[in-house]
């Protein structure tokens, strides 16, 4: 009985943390040939501060960036702020120079293959 009861709450928490995302649209694009390859993965929204800055992503959404071997991961957190993982770092609030400038190239690119173009 006692198994039961454990399994039935595990299931309830994993029904739980799947709902966080359930309404949320999940957008994929990608594009690529023989010299380069970009892939763009977004949950919810995400808005920009012109073309260089990430100003808003809506609760629970992400965007994932990846070109080539570079990777850029950028997340709302519990408090509404942005934070970011680059290549697989620690998540981080603040960028670096060297950051801040891939951020401003993806975020053309994403741009440019239409990110929330709807």
């Amino acid at each position: 009985m006692k198994n039961l009861k454990t399994t039935i709450a595990a299931l309830g928490l994993i029904i739980l943390s799947s709902a966080c995302r359930m309404n949320s649209r999940h957008v994929i694009i990608t594009d690529g040939d023989n010299h380069s390859n970009t892939r763009i993965e977004y949950f919810g929204r995400t808005y920009f501060n012109g073309d260089t800055a990430i100003a808003h992503i809506t609760p629970h959404g992400s965007v994932k960036y990846k070109r080539d071997d570079r990777e850029l991961i950028a997340e709302c957190d519990n408090n509404g702020g942005i934070v970011y993982r680059i290549n697989n770092s620690d998540e981080q609030a603040h960028l670096n120079a060297g950051d801040k400038t891939f951020l401003a190239q993806a975020i053309k690119d994403m741009i440019k293959h239409g990110h929330n173009n709807d």
